[in-house]
């Protein structure tokens, strides 16, 4: 049963079935919410693990290279240059994996925070007209004081979101609720049949080719 399909039966003035019309007063945005951002971190702490084994591994090659070449040095001088050459790749390798690492690791907050900002910003609703890109921003940059761990503590959100709404009363359309008006108009679905599913059981390649597409449908709360 989707959520959605519901909507658009009550949109059109489709009676629903007792069973939907508990589905419905059951439904938690909240919870859907938490849900997915909890499968993320889980997906992607586990590549993490998987980059930290890889960058163990290539330490242990070139300390046992290291040790080979030592042994070989005073007998075979072109044996040791080759094994040289050989620990200089491995050196590149590791730091190529370390960049990787910390790129994955940057990525995986990123989205994490952006899912939060999207629960934020669902609860604004601005004038018809506006580009929703432009108010994102700037309560974005009001929210940066706040740390990724308490972006969901209403107690800490409220007043910067309070004020922001104070602020920009001309833009806004509805000034009620606060992370309760689940997916913003546009619920069309994110470019490409992107999805909170899709992202988590991407490659750590393939994340990394499609987070541009993967920013965009963020910042327009379209992710699934």
């Amino acid at each position: 049963m989707n959520i959605k399909d519901l909507l658009a039966k009550i949109v059109k003035g489709e009676a629903l079935t007792d069973e939907e019309k508990a589905f419905v007063a059951d439904y938690d945005p909240e919870k859907v919410v938490n849900s997915t951002a909890a499968a993320v971190r889980k997906s992607a702490e586990a590549k993490l693990r998987e980059k930290e084994a890889d960058l163990e591994k290539l330490k242990a090659d070139i300390v046992a290279l290291k040790a080979e070449a030592d042994k070989k040095a005073d007998a075979n001088k072109p044996e040791l240059e080759k094994l040289a050459g050989e620990v200089d790749n491995l050196k590149k390798s590791l730091a190529e994996k370390d960049t990787a690492f910390q790129s994955l690791e940057s990525e995986k907050r990123q989205l994490i925070r952006n899912g939060k900002l999207g629960k934020i910003m669902a609860g604004l609703k601005f004038v018809d007209g506006l580009d929703p890109e432009i108010p994102r921003l700037a309560l974005e940059r009001a929210l940066a004081v706040i740390d990724d761990a308490n972006l969901d503590s209403a107690d800490q959100v409220m007043p910067i979101v309070e004020k922001f709404r104070a602020s920009n009363k001309a833009i806004l359309a509805d000034t009620s609720g606060y992370g309760g008006g689940g997916h913003p108009k546009d619920s069309s679905g994110a470019p490409g049949g992107l999805t909170m599913t899709k992202i988590n059981n991407m490659s750590p390649a393939e994340f990394l080719k499609q987070k541009d597409a993967i920013w965009a449908a963020e910042q327009k709360g379209t992710l699934k």
